[in-house]
């Protein structure tokens, strides 16, 4: 897979990890232990849940499907992306 380092630095600009709602189209900066969606991947978001284990706080799990076929969910707290304005 080609990382598009033209794409991170267009949107380097924006908001680290803006509010997101269905149909946005993000790019991953890091995703916490995992190695299926690499710096640079772009998604489109599909849902967007409350996470069932973190009863005292706002953390979500925001579904993704990736362009590189994945579908790992990004957790709003340690997870970073950034929104592409089409």
């Amino acid at each position: 897979m080609i990382i598009n380092i033209l794409l991170i630095f267009i949107v380097m600009k924006g908001t680290l990890n803006p509010q997101l709602k269905v149909g946005d189209k993000i790019i991953c900066y890091h995703m916490e232990g995992e190695l299926g969606v690499p710096p640079g991947t772009s998604g489109r978001v599909t849902s967007i849940t409350k996470d069932p284990f973190e009863f005292d706080s706002d953390e979500q799990i925001i579904s993704v499907d990736w362009e590189n076929g994945s579908k790992l969910g990004m957790i709003s707290s340690t997870d970073a992306w950034k929104k592409i304005s089409e």
